[in-house]
């Protein structure tokens, strides 16, 4: 077995060597001397992710003759000559049988936007498109939409990071290198396509607050069933319209109510506030 994953191995005991990577939501998937490692998400801390995520790339990385790719990785200080503010989309693609077609994956991708700058594969799973600021840039869902019709034509299953709008100067590579950070965490989300919006919560929080004393506890106060938990997050999505939740949970209005009053008698958080419940809401993450 090849040094590097081997080492890898030594570090983590549990990870495996598969032929291709897991469909399991508790799985993380990384990419090293062309073979796919896997191993249990809350074995990593985000940080953890994110330094195997470039090892993973080492490699491929120095194989990419792309002015683009060199600036934004910091091989190249020299700026791209665009004038116009760009996003960067990164985007991850499996079952994807062969090189020829990802190329007509690549290509289908490419044609569904208006004014792309440029788009490549980064390996034989990741790429990056990157697309000018126009009047008629799609949204999240626009996104969502396309690449639900794409993986139906094409059987794959795809995941893609939309960034923001940016100028193009000497900030970008390190702006990029956080995007990079939050496209990885975005792997671990429900939805296929995600922004800053939807993945800053669960990363911030990761970063700062998942391992203190306090959050961990906190969590074990509240973390009491699968039905408690689904209670909260249904709260939170349907903006504490008890109502609407009671129809999300299938349950009658009064059944809600009963269980989110036990909820308080057991943990003093009150659901009915809002404060308290964006609180739990957040401690489940």
């Amino acid at each position: 077995m090849l040094g590097s994953i081997a080492k890898l191995l030594e570090l983590y005991p549990d990870a495996k060597v598969v032929v291709e990577p897991s469909a399991d939501p508790d799985d993380y998937n990384f990419l090293i001397q062309d073979q796919w490692v896997t191993i249990k998400k809350d074995h990593l801390s985000t940080k953890e992710k994110f330094l195997l995520s470039l090892v993973s790339q080492d490699n491929n990385n120095k194989s990419i003759n792309n002015n683009w790719w060199n600036f934004l990785v910091h091989e190249s200080d020299k700026i791209p000559s665009e004038k116009s503010n760009v996003r960067i989309l990164q985007f991850e693609v499996q079952k994807l049988e062969s090189d020829d077609r990802a190329k007509e994956w690549l290509n289908v991708f490419v044609d569904t936007f208006d004014d792309v700058v440029d788009s490549f594969w980064i390996n034989k799973y990741t790429g990056i498109l990157i697309e000018k600021e126009t009047k008629t840039n799609m949204d999240k869902l626009e996104v969502q939409r396309m690449i639900q019709l794409i993986d139906s034509d094409f059987y794959t299953k795809s995941r893609v990071y939309v960034g923001q709008f940016w100028p193009i100067n000497e900030k970008l590579p390190n702006i990029f290198d956080m995007e990079r950070q939050l496209f990885h965490k975005s792997l671990e989300m429900k939805d296929n396509v995600n922004n800053l919006s939807t993945v800053i919560l669960d990363f911030l929080i990761e970063q700062n607050l998942k391992n203190t004393d306090m959050f961990k506890s906190l969590k074990k106060k509240i973390d009491i069933d699968s039905k408690t938990t689904q209670m909260i997050n249904a709260l939170y999505k349907c903006d504490s319209n008890l109502t609407k939740t009671a129809k999300e949970l299938f349950l009658h209005r009064n059944t809600l109510l009963y269980r989110m009053e036990k909820f308080h008698e057991q943990t003093g958080f009150d659901l009915k506030d809002r404060d308290d419940l964006v609180l739990c809401f957040l401690l489940l993450k």
